[in-house]
Parts: structure tokens; C-alpha cells; sequence
């Protein structure tokens, strides 16, 4: 069911200002603009709706763009009757929030944990998706080369044991400054980042502790993504670190299709060049 909005479909305050979905119990800030096929943007961790407002714009030209902030995601109260933050949670509601919108079969553009909602949701659902376009999958459930688990688990423990450092230590804006700087890939990438998009990511630095402790996602294998009844791109960037492209090369192969290696990009690419990525998305979608 649908809560009161802010701004109709496609007219110039819904480019603006979002409006709430009732979802699942929870309500779910929502922006969209534009008319015809829909096609939803789904946020990587620490991050909500506002990071896909270029991309909204640019995609609002052709297409229905739409883009939400997860549960518990974002600058709204949590509630101590939600499921636990993960994907299984969040799977659920991009299901709902698909047949709230009436905006099935969608198009699908996720990045990073996102991924595997969107996977998740394709494999349970297929009705409701009309393709899907993931960068960088954030969940190595189907990684089963020795070496790239090696090579995984080292990266793994390199980027995010000064997360977890600073969490046990109550410092969760020093634990965005280092997700994100390992995201980037150079300390001081978060210090160099535009203030709005700083102002995202610290809104976003309670979501840190439960998306650690997160219950186990969704296993998801290599035969169950060869299996998918929807058409799926992985893209991923060509400097990517192993937490981010050991997972998505491995996606790649499972899944039948074409996949993108990004040149000279690295994970946080669909915020440095929105105008790229909305063009790879578009190509992507106009093949469908």
C-alpha cells in the first residue's frame, strides 16, 4: 500500500523531493521521474536514494527511474519490530515495493550489496523483473576457486578489519572514512569526495554495526545463477580490488550473457561517472 506523496509521477517536484512507501511495515523514501518502462535503482551499503540522483535525472529522460532507500537505510527512524538489516529483509521488500509501485517486470540497476537482493529477488521471483544490471555483487556465496577464496579472504581482512576496528572502538564516522577510502581505493578518497556526498554516507554510518553482524545472506550458487530466468549483466571495474572483483568475475561466468569490464574503473565508478554508467545501463536496458 502506498502512503501519501510528495510530488506525483514524473512532474518536476517528484524529480525533488521524495514521497514514503508503505512497505512491509516499514516506510521506504522513494524518488522517481520520468514516464514508460520502469527501471529501479537499489544503493549499495552505507549509502540510500540520494546517490542515484544524477542517474535518476539522466534515465528520467527515457524511462520510468526510479530510486528507494532500503530499510534502515537513509535518515528515518528504525523500528524495533523490523526483521534483522539483510538481504533476505531487503529482498522481501524490493518485492513488495515493486507490486506498491506498480512498476513490474522492472528493470533492476544495482551496485555492490545490492547485488544479491537483486539476484536474490530474481531467483524467487522472476515475474516481477524484466532484466537486471548489477556492478560489482557484494556477496561471494558462489566463489569456489581455492586461489580466489585466497585471494578474497586477504583483501577481506585487509579492507575491513579497520572497519570493524573503528566500530568496536564507537567511531563509526572513522569507520565510513575507511570503508570508503578502501572502496576507492586511496586513503583520503572519502576527504576528497563533493560535501553532498559525504552528508550520505555519515546519514548512513549507523547502518555500519548491523550490516557487520547481518544475519547469513541468502545462499545463492553458481548452478542457481545459471539457472536465472531473467537476462543479467555483471559489470565491474578493471582496478577493482579482490573484495569486489574476485565476486563479480565469478557471478560472470555462472551467469549466461554478456558481462562489462569497465576500463580504468574501480568500485566506487557509478558515482564517479554517472553519465558512463547510465550510458552502460541504458545500452544494456535497450537491448532487452
Amino acid at each position: 500500500m502506498e502512503s501519501a506523496s510528495l510530488g506525483g509521477r514524473g512532474g518536476s517536484d517528484s524529480a525533488q523531493v521524495p514521497r514514503f512507501i508503505e512497505v512491509n511495515g516499514a516506510r521506504l523514501a522513494c524518488a522517481e521521474q520520468g514516464q514508460g518502462a520502469p527501471v529501479v535503482f537499489l544503493h549499495g551499503a552505507g549509502s540510500d536514494h540520494r546517490m542515484w540522483d544524477r542517474h535518476r535525472a539522466i534515465v528520467g529522460q527515457h524511462h520510468r527511474a526510479i530510486a528507494y532507500s532500503q530499510r534502515y537505510f537513509g535518515t528515518g527512524a528504525w523500528d524495533s519490530s523490523w526483521p534483522p538489516l539483510g538481504v533476505q529483509t531487503h529482498a522481501d521488500d524490493l518485492i513488495a515495493l515493486l507490486r506498491a509501485l506498480d512498476a513490474a517486470p522492472a528493470h533492476l540497476v544495482a551496485w555492490s550489496y545490492a547485488g544479491h537482493v537483486v539476484l536474490s529477488a530474481a531467483l524467487s521471483h522472476p515475474e516481477l523483473i524484466r532484466s537486471a544490471f548489477i556492478y560489482e555483487p557484494g556477496v561471494p556465496s558462489y566463489v569456489t576457486d581455492p586461489a580466489e577464496l585466497q585471494a578474497l579472504g586477504d583483501d577481506m581482512n585487509a579492507m575491513f578489519g579497520p572497519v570493524f576496528g573503528a566500530v568496536q572502538r564507537g567511531e563509526l564516522q572513522e569507520a565510513v572514512r575507511v570503508l570508503i577510502d578502501g572502496s576507492g581505493q586511496r586513503e583520503g578518497y572519502f576527504a576528497a569526495q563533493p560535501a553532498e556526498r559525504q552528508a550520505v554516507y555519515l546519514d548512513n554510518a549507523r547502518t555500519i554495526p548491523p550490516l557487520l553482524s547481518q544475519p547469513q545472506p541468502p545462499h545463492i550458487t553458481c548452478g542457481d545463477l545459471a539457472s536465472l530466468k531473467v537476462p543479467v549483466t555483471i559489470a565491474y571495474g578493471e582496478l577493482s580490488r579482490p573484495v569486489f572483483s574476485v565476486v563479480s568475475r565469478a557471478a560472470a561466468r555462472c551467469i549466461p550473457g554478456q558481462h562489462l569490464v569497465i576500463r580504468g574503473a574501480t568500485h566506487m565508478w557509478p558515482e564517479e561517472d554517472a553519465a558512463a554508467f547510465c550510458a552502460a545501463v541504458l545500452g544494456f536496458i535497450d537491448e532487452r
